[in-house]
């Protein structure tokens, strides 16, 4: 694989790096905002021939003669090979996830092993191999910054400074507070000895497997994150009281953190796709983990996933776009979030004025930085996150069978359907007020046009899903209001957004008085440019409702062709952009607020979701992948952005959302489950399809049901 930038991360713990072999370094992940990450110098590699031989992290010595990188879910691995003597030396970074088991995935602790084995005979053209009796495999960090001190003869502690940064409770505009913060980590060798610059081991070369340097990284942190005002630990301290606590666990059970990924990796290596999917199934993984922030909440569980190089914590809409992931893998950490997003409703007459008085709606995120004291976004869009919470709430529900959650929102519930009727101001049933949406760097149309396509599939989700609830939540009237709202809504899009051959943006043209979020300032438009072009959105609330098999009601046939129109019209070198219209002939109307516009954008994840939807159908968009992973490559070989959502511009990066990827699986499968009626079913579209079923895997002894065609 090309050498490229790749993150990894222990689960919410804020502990992990960036593997930099671009600019010959290694990035720190704890607290600090990801322009500004600690940059440390790390010298590892073999000593051969009395020579040492390193990877491009940063430390003194020769580079090897051939450098190369392999990425799993569990791992970053470099691989350097030595062309005299024929060997080939691993440095592998390892994190401790287990899907569905928070206690061992949240473990303060990175692991890395250094390992030499035998090529399998001469490198390239070289005549003769001059193999050493031994080599030295070393491990050595430092840099500006940064201290290592031995402390043990199995332990080293390596301290440095980290800065958080958080809004004020109550939030005072944009006043933000910084706070450095000192940090203590510790290495513990669990094979080989500490040095006074790190750890080495010696290896015999005529039976190198099984002879390697392994290491645990520990640390610990305080209470940095608060909630409201109040800091509350991280979720680790229930385990670990101090950083003592983990060095004990490393020098006991550290071996258990190999063997984990070695299960993990297993289990999602047995599967049929292309390998730029499984490389995106990889590194999207990472980019979310480095996001991830697990703390307890007075007894409970808080989860939240920062919005990559934007900070914002657990943004609606971001998490929407990953529930493929939560509901392939591990729906419980969906729950957390369910939980708290409540918290932070807004009041309606925000969007409404006094017609929203007693209203509420969600908010976009919860926080910035180390802090959840409220939005920090500079807009609201009212109705895809409300609407976006009412289909999580659901989706949580069919995949785990757990009630529990509508029951305790119910009052939410209820007001979030009545804001979302509120905001329909023409009887239409699709909302006309508070549409500006996440889609922030795309043309008037797509972003904050009236009557948008894309809303008003989601909000027949909404009241699909809502009519749903309500009957279990003993309320049948309102529950066929819901289905009447629902039923009108279907007759309108198919009425007036369907073009012959794929749905429009919007329902109507007219951009009146159309609000532009960012500036402030009304369009008027007789006729909103690009109203009626082909795009990529009109699929995006189906691809998690096809995953508990959810059918919304529109035309199958029409549908399908839209996704390969559209998927046709929008395409480009990395994937496809959000409309078929050319944005950039925009004539003073141009987006302001997103530093400068973004002509012809395209977002990876939001083609992800569509693809989802496209298998579902038996529509083949599986070669897209391959563009989607070059675009990261392309990226991470220059600059360390990991999962980079945003092409054509926008500088979306370091970013969770690629996760859902993960909802692929399923979606190759045609694989329907819903708990609630305890059925699963499998329609895949395509020939000699193999998926794991991740859902209930047997991560601890590595084993889980197939899926194939």
């Amino acid at each position: 694989m090309q050498l490229h930038c790749e993150p990894l991360s222990v689960l919410g713990s804020r502990h992990g790096i960036i593997v930099d072999p671009i600019a010959h370094r290694l990035r720190l992940i704890r607290f600090d905002p990801y322009t500004r990450l600690p940059a440390a110098q790390v010298s590892a590699g073999a000593i051969i021939h009395g020579q040492r031989r390193v990877f491009p992290l940063g430390g003194a010595g020769q580079p090897f003669d051939f450098t190369d990188q392999r990425i799993t879910p569990c791992s970053i691995r470099l691989i350097g090979v030595d062309a005299e003597s024929a060997l080939k030396v691993s440095l592998t970074f390892i994190t401790p996830f287990l899907p569905r088991d928070p206690d061992f995935s949240t473990t303060p602790i990175l692991g890395i092993r250094l390992d030499v084995e035998h090529l399998p005979g001469h490198f390239r053209w070289n005549a003769k191999i001059n193999r050493p009796d031994a080599v030295e495999l070393f491990f050595e960090i430092g840099g500006e910054g940064f201290s290592f001190t031995p402390t043990a003869p199995d332990a080293g502690d390596l301290r440095f400074t980290s800065t958080a940064w958080r809004q004020p409770s109550p939030p005072a505009g944009e006043t933000l507070l910084e706070e450095t913060i000192p940090q203590h980590d510790r290495f513990v060798g669990l094979s080989g000895q500490v040095t006074p610059t790190g750890f080495s081991r010696l290896v015999q070369t005529a039976e190198p497997a099984g002879q390697s340097l392994t290491l645990a990284w520990c640390t610990h942190h305080a209470p940095v994150m608060d909630v409201f005002g109040k800091r509350h630990p991280f979720r680790f301290t229930r385990r670990f009281a101090d950083l003592a606590a983990v060095t004990a666990w490393a020098r006991t059970d550290g071996a258990s953190l190999f063997a984990n990924a070695e299960k993990v990796d297993g289990i999602v290596a047995q599967n049929s796709c292309s390998a730029a999917t499984n490389a995106l199934l990889a590194q999207t993984l990472h980019s979310w983990l480095i996001n991830t922030w697990w703390l307890d909440r007075d007894g409970r569980d808080w989860l939240s996933v920062w919005e990559g190089n934007c900070h914002f914590h657990s943004t609606v809409d971001v998490e929407y776009t990953q529930a493929p992931f939560y509901l392939a893998l591990w729906p419980e950490l969906l729950g957390y979030e369910l939980d708290h997003w409540p918290e932070f409703a807004r009041d309606g007459s925000l969007i409404l004025g006094s017609r929203g008085a007693g209203l509420r709606f969600q908010s976009h995120d919860v926080g910035v930085g180390a802090s959840a004291n409220g939005q920090a976004y500079h807009h609201d869009m009212a109705i895809e996150e409300t609407a976006n919470y009412v289909i999580l709430l659901f989706l949580y529900w069919r995949r785990t069978g757990d009630f529990s959650k509508i029951h305790a929102n119910r009052s939410t519930l209820l007001d979030y359907l009545a804001f979302i009727t509120a905001c329909d101001t023409t009887g239409s049933g699709i909302p006309d007020q508070g549409v500006a949406n996440t889609v922030d760097d795309a043309s008037p149309a797509i972003q904050f046009g009236r009557q948008q396509t894309y809303l008003a599939v989601k909000c027949l989700a909404v009241w699909t899903t809502a009519a749903l609830m309500l009957r279990e939540l003993g309320d049948p009237a309102t529950a066929t209001e819901a289905d009447a709202h629902a039923a009108r809504i279907r007759r309108a899009v198919e009425r007036r957004a369907w073009k012959g051959d794929h749905y429009a943006v919007l329902l109507t043209p007219g951009g009146k008085g159309i609000l532009n979020p960012w500036t402030g300032k009304t369009l008027d438009l007789d006729e909103i440019p690009g109203w009626d072009s082909a795009h990529i959105y009109t699929e995006n609330a189906m691809a998690a409702l096809d995953m508990v098999g959810l059918d919304l009601g529109l035309s199958r046939r029409r549908i399908r062709t839209d996704l390969r129109v559209a998927a046709e019209a929008c395409l480009r070198e990395y994937g496809c952009i959000h409309t078929a219209y050319a944005h950039n002939t925009l004539s003073g109307t141009v987006i302001e607020g997103l530093v400068g516009a973004a002509l012809n954008p395209g977002w990876i994840s939001m083609n992800l979701l569509r693809d989802m939807a496209a298998f579902y159908r038996g529509v083949d968009l599986r070669p897209l992948t391959d563009r989607y992973w070059a675009w990261q490559t392309t990226t991470n070989a220059q600059h360390p952005v990991g999962f980079f959502e945003t092409f054509n511009g926008n500088n979306l990066h370091l970013y969770p959302r690629g996760v859902a990827v993960w909802g692929f699986f399923d979606a190759l499968a045609g694989r329907i489950f819903d708990a609630v009626r305890n059925e699963e079913s499998f329609h895949p579209a395509f020939p000699q399809v193999r998926v794991p079923i991740l859902l209930d895997a047997d991560w601890k002894h590595g084993t889980c049901r197939m899926a194939q065609s």
